[in-house]
């Protein structure tokens, strides 16, 4: 059961003079401190929160003015004590006057169950420079939880709505009741679309999973806090933990490449664009379409200015074909690149480099007829004159 620290006097004591936690020495016959500390009013569980207060007042015959320097919550007596068995630390520096006290609470938490010591600290600086430090004990009784927390994230692209799953686990033989799950976040990098979720009841000894829609505009590790507040015999209880949860990019996501891109130049002056639009990743991509992009000195053309690949699955490709003129000096055709993956919208654009056989002007084809590329016209004028000539040596013979 939970047990509230006693209500203990301490005289301020000199830490040289005092060998044991609760031993006070009066610095003079007319000046003292007394300290008092209360626990938690309720069990806590291991990782959750609960307050420790405590009390400094200085006697109304107290001759001294004192200064409260260090106040601190540790699971050790000895003031000595290394960082890590420090629980909570406040930083004050309050005075206490003759007939005056003030209070101070301590968030504090523990990981082990059962029945613990934890130890207020207090320090005082005295008139004459000297410093006297206090220590009162105070007994813990840490539960075992019902229910346990679990969170893990469901795998996707940045940018695209993922699933954070809260687990609650109830260990106990009995059913809890008013569940109410919170999750929350200071990365600024996620953003939730619902924070809370409810159920009525929860059977002893049994699961029930919690989805909240997130969304992560980086990818990486966020902490996310979870709070988890149900009933149980009666009394409300609430307990909160943070979780470093994994907001990476899955390693297989769908991603568009161009590959075997070739350009060549037809008659008419119009560049084709051949290539294929190759899935690298493991998810499918849908919606993919290739067009010529925008930048001086290129103009799309027809017949395909563009074209619509669709869907290409995972390690697949599918072809294209686009055509383009160019203007000036230009010696590259940007190709633009717009699909989907995981309902994020992706695009890149990268330049296709025209070749020098590609880049020269086209000599008209031949045309066709008796005398090579002569017009029509003039060979049919050569062919009357052979005619005419035979005939003029037919009759002088």
């Amino acid at each position: 059961m939970f047990r509230s620290a006693p209500a203990v006097v301490l005289v301020c004591a000199l830490l040289a003079t005092a060998g044991l936690a609760g031993v006070a020495v009066p610095a003079s016959a007319d000046t003292f401190v007394t300290m008092t500390t209360d626990g938690p009013s309720e069990e806590p569980a291991p990782d959750e929160a609960f307050t420790i207060a405590t009390t400094l007042a200085n006697d109304d015959d107290s001759d001294d003015t004192y200064r409260v320097t260090d106040l601190s919550v540790a699971e050790v007596a000895d003031r000595n004590y290394d960082d890590d068995e420090e629980l909570a630390v406040l930083d004050v520096s309050d005075s206490l006057a003759p007939d005056a006290e003030r209070s101070y609470d301590f968030n504090v938490s523990l990981e082990d169950t059962g029945e613990q010591t934890v130890y207020v600290h207090a320090t005082l600086l005295g008139p004459r420079g000297d410093r006297k430090h206090l220590v009162q004990a105070v007994p813990v009784d840490v539960r075992q939880p019902s229910p346990q927390l679990e969170v893990n994230v469901n795998d996707a692209v940045v940018g695209a709505e993922r699933t954070l799953n809260v687990t609650v686990a109830n260990g106990l033989e009995e059913s809890v009741r008013q569940i109410d799950v919170r999750v929350s976040s200071p990365a600024e990098a996620l953003t939730f679309r619902t924070r809370n979720r409810v159920r009525a009841t929860l059977g002893g000894g049994s699961t029930a999973g919690f989805t909240f829609p997130v969304v992560a505009e980086e990818a990486g590790q966020f902490p996310v806090e979870v709070r988890l507040s149900y009933t149980d015999d009666g009394d409300r209880r609430t307990v909160t933990r943070t979780f470093d949860a994994d907001f990476s990019e899955p390693g297989d996501a769908g991603r568009i490449r161009l590959t075997g891109v070739s350009v060549t130049r037809g008659a008419d002056g119009v560049l084709g664009i051949a290539g294929s639009a190759a899935n690298v990743g493991g998810t499918d991509v849908r919606s993919v379409v290739v067009s010529v992009g925008d930048a001086d000195g290129v103009v799309a053309a027809e017949p395909q200015p563009d074209y619509f690949v669709g869907t290409v699955e995972g390690s697949d490709f599918a072809s294209f074909d686009l055509n383009a003129e160019l203007t000036g000096d230009r010696t590259s055709v940007p190709v633009r690149v717009e699909y989907v993956v995981d309902g994020v919208e992706r695009s890149f654009t990268t330049d296709v480099r025209v070749g020098d056989s590609a880049l020269a002007t086209p000599t008209p084809a031949p045309q066709g007829g008796a005398l090579g590329g002569l017009p029509g016209i003039a060979t049919a004028l050569v062919v009357l004159v052979v005619l005419v000539g035979g005939a003029l040596v037919i009759r002088r013979r």
